[in-house]
């Protein structure tokens, strides 16, 4: 992370799932050790699937896009980071078993909570995506502003299937 700071990068970004939260952790440790200030970074987590977390047999509350999952989820990822709130959180993958109202209402709840600033999707489909935002719009919410997927060389998506999104972040962007 510092070579890439250094570089001029300041975007990070991360997932409850990442080897068990433990990227998390490590990012928060790095955030401190170097003294970065917060207003310096953009920082982003992901949440659906936190199983690791749960007793043996009991992760049923703790994977999905449900409202449960999603505060509690992130209250955990913010405590391994050791960050009040991150910039950006994802929903890591569609929770189909979970109604679209309650994943838009659950993340509109952080932001409103200060923990997040944004959400966005990783890898939803175009219908999905669109989906959230026709329920956003109806309730007057903030939909997902960031898709985040397998764009690259070799695997584009139009951006005209994503209305109303403000941008794309790249996960494999040289090919795969």
């Amino acid at each position: 992370m510092k070579t890439a700071f250094d570089a001029g990068v300041n975007f990070f970004d991360t997932a409850e799932a990442y080897a068990g939260g433990q990227s998390e952790v490590v990012m928060g440790e790095c955030i401190r050790k170097y003294g970065w200030a917060r207003n310096e970074l953009v920082i982003s987590t992901k949440i659906n699937w936190g199983g690791a977390f749960a007793s043996q047999g009991h992760a049923q509350n703790s994977v999905g896009l449900s409202r449960k999952h999603i505060v509690e989820g992130l209250n955990a990822s913010l405590g391994r980071l050791g960050l009040d709130y991150v910039d950006l959180v994802y929903a890591h993958r569609p929770d189909r078993l979970t109604p679209m109202e309650e994943v838009v209402r659950a993340f509109n709840h952080v932001i409103d909570q200060g923990k997040a600033f944004y959400w966005g999707t990783s890898e939803w489909s175009a219908e999905e995506i669109a989906d959230a935002w026709r329920v956003a719009d109806r309730l007057g919410l903030i939909g997902p502003v960031v898709f985040l997927g397998p764009i690259s060389i070799n695997f584009r998506v139009k951006s005209d299937n994503f209305g109303t999104l403000d941008g794309a972040t790249p996960i494999q962007p040289l090919g795969s």
